[in-house]
């Protein structure tokens, strides 16, 4: 069973996005400076064995809701479906701790019934609409730039109690820094969203 989860993580690894030092903000301030390609890679083939949770009821929201009430500095969404009160909760308590939380959501959440969008803008969390590509389809959390949760999980109910989805909980510095690159880059293009 571990055979697979590793060779996700070393697929993982194996992506190269470009880092860029370019500090500006807060964030950007919070980040570290990028490294030479070979300390990256080194870094990289010793990330941990990841925390893996499945769903229908498999406790992937509780896992999400237990990581963001550890956050002490940052917690950065990018979220294709985000409809999951719970999640929303631990957000704006992260938020009101002094964390510095940010979301990039899918176009589909300024429309969205159920979406959590406004929630987080009226909890005055910065909020962006990623409408640049056909969807915005990640599912992806930084959390004080050393834990990265992904997978297929969307932040959602129905992701929680009838799909069948999986996430990773990966503690991982330099992944976290690539991620978060990743993350900057999507705001950079994205509108920021006001609320109905």
């Amino acid at each position: 069973m571990r055979a697979p989860i590793l060779l996700s993580v070393l697929a993982l690894s194996l992506c190269t996005l470009p880092l860029r030092a370019e500090p500006n903000g807060l964030l950007e301030k919070l980040l570290p400076l990028p490294r030479p390609a070979s300390a990256q890679q080194a870094d990289e083939s010793h990330i941990p064995l990841p925390e893996v949770y499945f769903s229908p009821k498999g406790g992937c929201t509780a896992a999400v809701v237990r990581e963001l009430d550890q956050a002490q500095q940052t917690v950065l969404v990018q979220a294709y479906s985000f409809t999951s009160p719970p999640i929303a909760a631990a957000l704006v308590a992260a938020s009101r701790r002094g964390v510095r939380v940010e979301a990039v959501l899918d176009k589909s959440n300024k429309t969205g019934k159920y979406s959590e969008a406004d929630f987080l803008v009226n909890a005055r969390i910065p909020t962006w609409i990623d409408d640049r590509h056909a969807i915005a389809h990640n599912k992806v959390m930084v959390i004080d730039n050393a834990t990265v949760i992904t997978g297929s999980f969307n932040f959602t109910k129905a992701a929680e109690e009838s799909n069948a989805e999986n996430l990773l909980i990966l503690r991982s510095p330099s992944l976290a820094t690539r991620y978060s690159t990743y993350f900057l880059e999507h705001r950079d293009h994205s509108t920021p969203y006001a609320g109905h």
